[in-house]
């Protein structure tokens, strides 16, 4: 707490008048400050004039932005151990709108896709993005030789695992 007060330029005191505990505050930076949460501003940012072109980019960016910060996945761990997940439910309800500038250009090019539901794709498309990085934190990202590149994870995330007949 005094870390925070330091830091915040405030006495350790003084941070009980806005947070009641250290739970609160954790709660705070996580629905706030989780760079999970900065994704539909960055999908909104991306462009293509295809389907293929605009999840390519997109898969990219996001890449690129949850990288930006790995300490803070290590945030993530903690909400999921310590606190059970028990934030998540409501830092989805505040930072994944579903209308979205993406996503109504995605569900603009529904002719180039299969009849997906959108939550559906929503939720392909975050999770596979943010196993790749959890695993790259684990394995190393050096490692795509034997693991496969960001370009082969966004083929399978675009065309699945299947033969196409």
């Amino acid at each position: 707490m005094r870390d925070i007060a330091a830091e915040a330029g405030i006495k350790a005191a003084s941070i009980y008048n806005h947070f009641h505990g250290k739970e609160e505050i954790f709660k705070a930076v996580f629905i706030e400050k989780h760079p999970m949460f900065r994704i539909l501003d960055v999908l909104d940012g991306v462009d293509g004039k295809t389907a293929e072109e605009l999840l390519t980019n997109a898969v990219q960016e996001l890449n690129n932005e949850l990288q930006k910060e790995p300490g803070l996945l290590n945030l993530f761990f903690v909400e999921l151990v310590e606190m059970d997940g028990k934030h998540i439910p409501e830092a989805i309800r505040i930072n994944f709108p579903m209308d979205s500038r993406f996503m109504k250009r995605v569900f603009a090019m529904k002719s180039d896709m299969r009849n997906i539901r959108e939550p559906v794709l929503v939720r392909a498309l975050i999770g596979s993005i943010l196993a790749n990085i959890m695993f790259n934190w684990f394995v190393g990202d050096a490692n795509s030789k034997r693991w496969g590149s960001l370009t082969e994870i966004t083929d399978v995330i675009l065309r699945g695992i299947l033969k196409s007949e």
